[in-house]
């Protein structure tokens, strides 16, 4: 699905922010799964508890992360999650663009 690039520039932000991540700009949704799969496969390998803890608080649900974990491949498992990650950002960037309208 193409997410308008108002949503798009909204999760990324709103992603550097949880991230502490210096410039995370996208151009479109395959440049951030990138720039974030690239954020998560360096958690897993240095800080599986900070990773748990950002997607605790940006409210991915478990067992999809399970599931994603369950790959063959790091590499699989960090791009797996990021879809995740990004998912659940553009629901809720969408959420507040619809409740600002109003």
């Amino acid at each position: 699905m193409a997410y308008p690039p108002a949503l798009l520039s909204s999760a990324a932000r709103q992603l550097q922010r949880v991230f502490e991540a210096d410039d995370l700009q996208a151009a479109d949704e395959e440049e951030l799964h990138r720039h974030v799969a690239r954020m998560v496969q360096h958690l897993l390998r240095r800080n599986l508890n900070h990773l748990l803890h950002i997607l605790y608080r940006i409210d991915v649900e478990e067992q999809q992360v399970k599931q994603a974990m369950l790959a063959e491949s790091e590499e699989a498992v960090a791009g797996n999650i990021a879809r995740l990650i990004i998912k659940r950002e553009l629901q809720k960037a969408q959420t507040r663009f619809r409740y600002s309208q109003n």
